[in-house]
């Protein structure tokens, strides 16, 4: 029996009646009574229609209750689970179920889907079949992998590739998860996090089982009603992104009656800037607990201590039950205080990517080095204490006629004005120099974009080297983000080569 229906089944015999996930709007909730019986519905309808194990479910599903118990039923019954993000358009669907090779979508709007799919709706009597397969073939078969959850990389920096997670993974990682954050049948936590992304699935659902506390679940943050979810439902920590903290730092802030009792806000899936911290512990009296994690890992990889004293701003903490090391250009460890590599190793990390072309059966490819290491991307240094500091993606660099730019340096100024709400930096081509710096800032409406923009040269003047001052620093609307708030820095470079590129 999977590890997931044997928590289940404990918890529905333990605190039947519990509420273990509640819908924030409007308070529907989920006992774990009723998850144990939806995973049981869900072995049922697999046996029904003959499902094979591991076979591949999309879940599409705005409702976030509606994901929660789909996504425990399908891992408890042994089938896999292709979480699916519901806004995208259909062709964009159609293409992530080819790549996928999903057998089945599970949603809850059924009618939103056209003949060719296998299709079941989720409905609170469990999965019903609403339409079979056309022929006795399915899109795994001859599947490469066969795991727990298949989740698509966020394609931030290239194409997409399918990232396998075993249940032991997943479920090892969520245990961690529980473990460093105190988590037990006395903590409530508050998310508006999208369910489909990695970090809301391991830090809230199964961090939730695995502990027994209780998670509050939301469609989608909104500014406006973020702090009368917080009063409602008295959550005792918060699941957040950056872009969600620096809009709280912006907006009124909330009562003291209405933070106390959080511990902390986390904050992962993407870079944090010191300013945005500070901000909003300052606005809000709420500290920030900073972690670094990535869907190769099951989501966490890194995590400051809950001790608030014994955090370190800026970094994202201590390893967390994860082989981390930073490695130099000749792949080997560099000294504590220099920058390399971060890299990572050991079971909990995925040794194997699937490719997602559609048109060739699928295989995989190796996600990990000759020495075993799986390479993140991420540039880093770590301290003599163990303490991890993330400079940026190694392929955001800017090589500058030889010299080498972070664009989170940069940012970090840019966000240091009091108008300044995000800000991000690109490299855009220059014919004498290669790259220069561009720098694109959101602001607060009352600002004037030609007044911003001169006083943000002349803070860049004051606080950064001449080689490291954008050219051009321009005040727009809107960034170009994915779902969790990461800024999609390629569609800004490929604005900038359209436009013409640096100054």
């Amino acid at each position: 029996m999977a590890v997931v229906s044997r928590l289940l089944t404990a918890r529905a015999q333990d605190r039947p009646t519990s509420a273990a996930f509640v819908a924030g709007p409007d308070g529907r909730s989920l006992t774990w009574s009723e998850l144990a019986s939806q995973a049981a519905l869900w072995r049922a309808a697999g046996r029904a229609t003959a499902l094979p194990q591991r076979a591949r479910v999309g879940l599409v599903a705005t409702d976030p209750l509606a994901f929660t118990a789909a996504y425990l039923g399908v891992l408890a019954a042994g089938l896999t689970a292709v979480p699916l993000d519901p806004r995208l358009t259909e062709s964009e669907l159609s293409t992530a179920i080819s790549r996928l090779r999903v057998d089945v979508i599970a949603t809850d709007e059924p009618d939103a889907f056209g003949p060719e799919t296998e299709l079941w709706s989720l409905t609170e009597l469990g999965p019903v079949p609403v339409r079979s397969a056309n022929s006795s073939a399915r899109p795994s078969d001859g599947a490469a992998l066969r795991p727990a959850v298949l989740l698509a990389s966020s394609g931030t920096t290239g194409a997409p590739k399918g990232i396998p997670l075993s249940e032991w993974q997943l479920m090892h990682a969520a245990r961690r998860v529980a473990r460093h954050h105190g988590f037990g049948p006395d903590q409530r936590g508050y998310t508006p996090l999208p369910l489909f992304h990695v970090n809301a699935q391991v830090m809230g659902l199964l961090a939730n089982v695995v502990s027994g506390a209780s998670l509050v679940v939301d469609r989608r943050f909104d500014v406006k009603t973020y702090w009368e979810r917080v009063e409602q439902w008295r959550p005792t920590w918060l699941n957040a992104v950056p872009a969600i903290l620096a809009s709280l730092a912006a907006a009124p802030a909330p009562s003291e009656d209405v933070v106390r009792g959080i511990r902390f806000a986390r904050s992962a899936s993407a870079p944090l800037p010191e300013h945005t911290l500070r901000a909003f512990t300052e606005h809000t009296g709420i500290g920030v607990l900073e972690t670094y994690g990535m869907t190769e890992a099951a989501g966490q990889i890194t995590a400051n201590p809950i001790e608030a004293a014994e955090r370190r701003i800026g970094s994202v903490g201590l390893p967390v039950g994860v082989g981390l090391s930073v490695l130099g250009h000749d792949g080997r460890p560099v000294a504590p205080g220099q920058e390399g590599m971060v890299a990572l190793r050991g079971r909990q990390v995925v040794s194997h990517y699937l490719d997602l072309s559609a048109d060739v059966p699928e295989r995989t490819r190796s996600a990990r080095d000759g020495r075993g290491w799986l390479l993140t991307g991420d540039l880093g240094v770590r301290d003599e204490a163990g303490f991890v500091r993330l400079a940026g993606r190694a392929d955001d660099v800017i090589n500058r006629g030889g010299e080498k730019i972070h664009p989170l340096e940069i940012e970090n100024v840019l966000l240091g004005h009091p108008a300044v709400r995000s800000a991000a930096v690109v490299g855009a081509p220059h014919e004498r120099l290669g790259q220069v710096a561009v720098a694109f800032v959101t602001a607060d409406p009352a600002a004037r974009a030609e007044h911003l923009a001169r006083d943000l040269h002349e803070l860049c003047e004051r606080a950064l080297t001449r080689y490291k001052r954008p050219t051009t620093i321009e005040v727009t609307a809107e960034l170009p983000t994915g779902p969790t708030g990461k800024v999609l820095r390629r569609a800004l470079r490929a604005e900038l080569a359209t436009a013409g590129g640096g100054r």
